[in-house]
């Protein structure tokens, strides 16, 4: 049939057929032929076979270069993605220890003003100006925690969350950014959303996947924009929408393909929404992009709803313990956070005394008895202060420290902290 078109085509009186093949597949085929009748003889024929074997072999190296050409562009691609994880890590690492010099100063910070706002000897200019300086040290505190969350490594885990409070540190992040950038945030947040079992740090690296997604297709055609955060519960399902003032994505199909990205080279690896399309797959829900009218496009999150086992606070809110004073020796390295947590303990009607290394709190252990420790985590006694993030392993030493304050603390949580561990142990050396 193909032989009588062509000759049909073409005007062919003679015409011979040379299949094209390449190991078991056919990759077409070759016609020759004559406008004037004649009889292919078998040189003729052996000729034409011999061309059309190194016409196949010619299309078979050109398919195998390409197929290699991508192979090593999606390894290339991946070992770009390798070296930014090691940065990252090396990121996570630089934070934690930035954060822990951090929220040594801001317990201080906020320990002062907390004891001039419950001082009442304040004029009224000064209780205005302790509680902007207290405000403005829990918005320092809570800067620095989103960083440490973000940047340290977690294991996979499902916990009780409320996407409101993802959503509202993760864009946190990116406040100072999107100001430059003069691009305004839109919250429509459901103020009932309930709780559901997830991984906080995946479902935030989601999320500002999707942030900066927006902020670069805004950038692209306009030097200032919208994005529209919202939230809603619909049957079993929790929503987030992120809608933006861009010019919309290109190929829906394709935005959530490995590799595929319409960014410049060196800006992009293609791998940040495939990385969020496993994170939702995997946490059994589904996420889809449509554009949206004038211009834009709209990233749609759904979570299916998970009961999740109320969060129990370390320290029991609204505990009632019967305030007695006591023996405290608090430990820390930090002077500036002795002296703040000291002031605390005084202002509770305790009797502090004070160490700033093990070797002088085992001197003082010897000298009289004690009611309770507050020591920094490396002492692991009765009550933790910690910089850092609390370690993975502290469950291991429940047996060591009654409760866990993470640095920087309300002093209320610090007093309750320690009446209830007067509560739980006898006046006795340690």
């Amino acid at each position: 049939m193909v032989l009588r078109e062509a000759q049909r085509k073409e005007g062919l009186h003679s015409a011979f057929v040379v299949i094209l093949w390449s190991k078991d597949r056919v990759l077409g085929g070759l016609v020759v032929g004559s406008r004037t009748p004649r009889e292919f003889s078998p040189a003729d024929i052996n000729l034409l076979i011999a061309v059309g074997s190194q016409i196949s072999n010619a299309i078979d190296r050109s398919v195998l270069y390409e197929e290699t050409r991508q192979a090593y562009e999606n390894l290339r691609r991946t070992q770009e993605q390798l070296l930014h994880s090691e940065k990252m890590a090396a990121v996570g690492q630089l934070i934690s220890g930035v954060a822990h010099e951090l929220n040594n100063p801001l317990t201080a910070i906020l320990g002062y003003s907390q004891l001039l706002l419950s001082s009442g000897q304040m004029p009224p200019l000064g209780m205005e100006y302790s509680d902007k300086l207290y405000k403005q040290a829990q918005r320092t505190h809570r800067i620095v925690q989103n960083l440490l969350s973000f940047a340290r490594q977690h294991k996979p885990e499902r916990v009780a969350v409320q996407l409101n409070q993802i959503l509202e540190d993760t864009l946190a992040l990116r406040d100072y950014d999107l100001r430059l950038s003069n691009i305004r945030v839109h919250y429509d947040l459901a103020p009932d959303l309930p709780m559901t079992a997830a991984d906080p740090h995946q479902l935030q690296q989601v999320f500002l996947n999707l942030v900066n997604n927006a902020v670069d297709a805004i950038l692209e055609d306009s030097n200032e924009g919208d994005l529209w955060v919202s939230t809603r519960a619909r049957d079993e399902s929790l929503i987030v929408e992120f809608k933006d003032s861009g010019p919309g994505v290109k190929d829906a199909s394709r935005v959530f393909d490995p590799f595929y990205t319409t960014k410049p080279v060196g800006k992009g690896t293609g791998l940040g929404l495939s990385i969020c399309y496993g994170i939702v797959t995997e946490h059994g829900g589904s996420i889809s992009v449509s554009n949206v009218q004038p211009s834009g496009a709209c990233f749609t999150i759904e979570l299916p709803y998970q009961r999740a086992a109320a969060l129990e606070d370390e320290i029991p809110a609204g505990a009632v313990v019967a305030a007695r004073g006591g023996r405290i020796l608090l430990i820390d390295h930090d002077e500036s956070v002795l002296e703040a947590v000291e002031a605390i303990l005084r202002e509770g009607n305790h009797a502090v005394r004070t160490a700033v290394s093990f070797p002088e709190a085992q001197r003082l252990l010897g000298e009289q008895e004690f009611d309770a420790v507050v020591a920094d985590a490396e002492v692991r006694r009765i009550v933790w202060m910690s910089a850092a993030a609390m370690p993975a392993q502290a469950g291991n030493h429940a047996g060591n420290a009654l409760f866990m304050l993470q640095k920087p603390f309300k002093a209320a949580d610090l007093l309750s902290a320690v009446e209830m561990a007067l509560g739980h142990v006898q006046p006795a050396p340690i």
